[in-house]
C-alpha cells in the first residue's frame, strides 16, 4: 500500500565543536518520539511512514527540521509540542502548518 504521507525527521547529531547546530541535541529525538507516538495513537501504521534521518541541510537553532512528502513542505524550528498540530491540520486535514514552513522551499 502506498503511504499518504512519509515524514522524515532529522536527528542528525554534529561534533561538538561543529560551528554548526544539528537536531538531535535541539529536539529532534523528541520530535521522531511525538511522531511516532501520535501516529500510533491515531493508528495509521500503514498511510503515514516516519523515517528517521540524518543531516537534511537545514540546521536550525532551535527545534528540528522535518519534511512530509508528497507535499514537499520543509518544517524548521519543530518541538514535540507541535506535533499534534502537523499532524492534524497537514497529515490528516492536508493543510501545511504555515508558521513552521521553511519559505526557502517554496
Amino acid at each position: 500500500m502506498k503511504p499518504k504521507r512519509h515524514v522524515f525527521v532529522c536527528t542528525n547529531r554534529r561534533a561538538e565543536d561543529a560551528q554548526m547546530p544539528s537536531c538531535a541535541p535541539n529536539g529532534g529525538m523528541d520530535v521522531l518520539d511525538a511522531f511516532l507516538k501520535e501516529r500510533a495513537m491515531l493508528g495509521l501504521f500503514r498511510s503515514v511512514y516516519i523515517t528517521q534521518s540524518l543531516c537534511l541541510g537545514i540546521c536550525p537553532e532551535k527545534g528540528g527540521t522535518v519534511v512530509i512528502y508528497p507535499d514537499g513542505v520543509w518544517y524548521v524550528g519543530v518541538r514535540a509540542d507541535d506535533v499534534r498540530e502537523i499532524f492534524a491540520a497537514h497529515i490528516v486535514g492536508g493543510h501545511p502548518v504555515e508558521r513552521l514552513i521553511d519559505r526557502r522551499y517554496l
